[in-house]
């Protein structure tokens, strides 16, 4: 990220220009609720410059990304600047204007709440006069929206509204942006919501300006844009999306607007990668997964509850493309030309300081194609990868836990209830029974695990998915659900306080329909109540396979009885004419025995991962922790097993 040299940027120019604007404004009692002291003088104008150029932030110079970083400046809530002190609004957009090519500054974001009292037409001429200065140059263009003080009724959304009357429209037409840049695309019928394509450096970002209380009309015009530009990564600013919890410190959707938001538009749209809004006070992020398994990094900025409305605090973001983060700092260009030694407590020049980690090569590329992103351990025939750590754990705004397919095809997990012995729903929080943790094993590709800690006595929770990419080839009775070969792995292990009474018969992997069931779809002459494939543990601890082949129901595999607290890797490997079970990479004795031709499954039926079942219905809870399950249309060499990847 360019370095922020406070030095170099308390410059006599800005001097000047706070004096002028102090003069003016300091006429007007009427505009303002009080008076800001002019900030001292800043002495003699020798640190005019910071003599290294931020702006050059060029390739890496090692073969690696050779894209320029760029900055997109963030301007939060600046109500209480147009109500009570606009000269800090301006400073904030001269800053800019006087910027964008030393720090190479590209487009610049205000995030609503533009003034406090959208009926008083001073508020606005202070924001226009602020806005102004980034107009008169066709290089800093800029997105902005309406916040619930932007409007005069803050309860409707935005498809109620009587158009000809709202002060927004008529000081932040569409025709003023299209008038004053090229980035300005356009805006949906109410004019209230729009969309800007700005270029550098060969690359095109998309922007989404949506209004406070966006509709379900609104929701579907911003819809309509990306599918318009699918190849565009988009930066999506609102004015509530995010709060702030009692913590000060974490981000959560808000339930009114930022969940529908979430649910509706940013999870199931990969291009949208970074959000913005303001309106909750303080300073807040949450990188969320999307339905894609990819990070969207969504920010909640606002400083109007600060001394002065924020002292001319605002925010850059920095896409640095030789470190492949994004970075991220809030900077106040007021405080900034205050001698150091007159600043008071209060004037703080920069804060919030931080980074994100992005690839955006890999960010910005095959958006919005296939279920998910592909990871690293899913090789050539993978059907399903489920990798149970919090890299892999999709973002829900109801706080349901699911898990991506990492295979790309699309079989997402959900966790749901299992009832306890009573039929009762599991008593206690979810975390009771169920987390996510960091505890990984030496092995695999994850980097953590889910524990699960429920019982039948007790109730708990269980992943399950209808497969949608579980099809497999066609069987001799010519339905889909045939697999000729396989490989299917996981990593578990069992909990310290394991015991028969409690966790017996539980399922690791688990197709739900029973053999029976199985059997009548592909007209094989086979039956039995077990799951017609099923990972178990048994009564005497040990690893139990059971699986239904093209050839009907064959011997059980078995293991020896293994221990606990320990990270077990388990392979079945099928090559068309015997399943195989290796634990640890060590065949177990019990296993191999009868021929079995693949195996059979009905599409469509649920795959289950920490529940077994019977005759049909979940039943036995896992206990334990779960890394990785993988299923593969190939019997694997040893050299491709999760095992043997460290």
């Amino acid at each position: 990220m360019n370095a922020l040299r406070p030095v170099g940027w308390r410059a006599t120019w800005l001097v000047i220009l706070l004096s002028l604007f102090l003069s003016a404004c300091g006429g007007d009692s009427s505009s303002h609720s009080g008076g800001d002291p002019t900030p001292p003088d800043t002495g003699n104008g020798d640190n005019g410059g910071d003599g290294d150029g931020g702006g050059d932030d060029g390739g890496d110079g090692d073969g690696g990304n050779t894209r320029q970083s760029f900055t997109v400046a963030v301007i939060p809530d600046t109500q209480k600047y147009a109500r009570y002190s606009q000269e800090r609004y301006t400073v904030q957009t001269q800053w800019i204007a006087d910027h964008y090519q030393d720090e190479n500054i590209k487009f610049t974001l205000h995030l609503g709440d533009v003034v406090d009292r959208a009926r008083e037409s001073y508020e606005w001429s202070n924001a226009r006069e602020a806005m102004q200065i980034l107009e008169s140059n066709p290089e800093t263009p800029y997105s902005v929206l309406a916040g619930n003080h932007d409007v005069l009724n803050s309860g409707q959304w935005d498809d109620q509204r009587d158009l000809s009357a709202e002060p927004f429209l008529q000081h932040f037409p569409a025709s003023l942006q299209a008038a004053n840049f090229s980035t300005f695309k356009g805006t949906d019928s109410t004019g209230f919501n729009s969309y800007h394509i700005f270029e550098t450096d060969g690359q095109a970002f998309l922007v989404l300006a949506l209004d406070w209380r966006s509709s379900d009309q609104t929701i579907a015009w911003a819809q309509d844009v990306l599918d318009q530009h699918p190849d565009l990564p988009a930066i999506l600013t609102t004015h509530q999306l995010l709060n702030i919890a009692a913590d000060g410190e974490t981000a959560i959707f808000t339930p009114e607007h930022g969940a529908p938001l979430w649910e509706k538009l940013i999870r199931s749209n990969d291009q949208i990668f970074l959000t913005f809004n303001g309106h909750h006070h303080g300073e807040a992020m949450m990188v969320g997964k999307n339905d894609y398994g990819r990070d969207v990094v969504m920010v909640v900025v606002d400083y109007q509850s600060g001394f002065w409305g924020g002292n001319g605090m605002m925010q850059l973001v920095t896409f640095d493309y030789s470190d492949d983060e994004l970075d991220f700092i809030s900077y106040s260009p007021w405080v900034a030309a205050i001698d150091e030694a007159s600043r008071q407590p209060q004037d703080e020049l920069s804060r919030w300081e931080f980074s994100v980690p992005m690839d955006f090569e890999q960010r910005f590329s095959n958006m919005n194609q296939g279920e998910g992103v592909v990871a690293p351990g899913s090789i050539e025939g993978t059907q399903a990868y489920w990798i149970l750590d919090s890299d892999h754990q999709l973002t829900a705004t109801d706080n349901s836990v699911k898990f991506m397919d990492a295979s790309g095809n699309g079989n997402t997990m959900t966790l749901v209830s299992y009832n306890n012995a009573e039929g009762n729903d599991p008593q206690g929080a979810l975390s009771d029974f169920f987390q996510v943790t960091a505890d990984a094993p030496p092995f695999g590709y994850a980097t953590g695990s889910a524990a699960f800690m429920g019982n039948n006595a007790i109730g708990g929770y269980y992943l399950t998915t209808d497969g949608p990419g579980l099809t497999f080839e066609k069987s001799g009775a010519g339905q889909p659900g045939y697999l000729p070969q396989y490989t299917i792995e996981a990593v578990v292990r069992l909990p310290e306080d394991w015991t028969p009474g409690s966790n017996q018969w539980s399922g690791i992997l688990n197709h739900q329909p029973g053999i029976t069931r199985v059997c009548n779809y592909h007209s094989v002459s086979c039956s039995g109540s077990d799951a017609s494939l099923g990972l178990n543990v048994s009564s005497l601890k040990e690893f139990q396979w059971v699986s239904t082949s093209q050839n009907g129901k064959g011997q059980d595999n078995w293991s020896w009885e293994v221990s606990n607290e320990y990270w077990y890797h388990i392979a079945m490997v099928n090559d068309g004419e015997r399943v195989r079970m290796y634990v640890d990479g060590s065949l177990v004795m019990r296993t191999g025995v009868d021929e079995q031709q693949g195996l059979l499954v009905e599409p469509g039926q649920p795959w289950s991962i920490g529940v077994n079942s019977w005759q049909g219905n979940p039943g036995n809870l896992f206990a334990g922790d779960i890394a990785e399950i993988r299923i593969n249309n190939r019997a694997l060499g040893r050299d491709e097993w999760l095992y043997n990847q460290r």
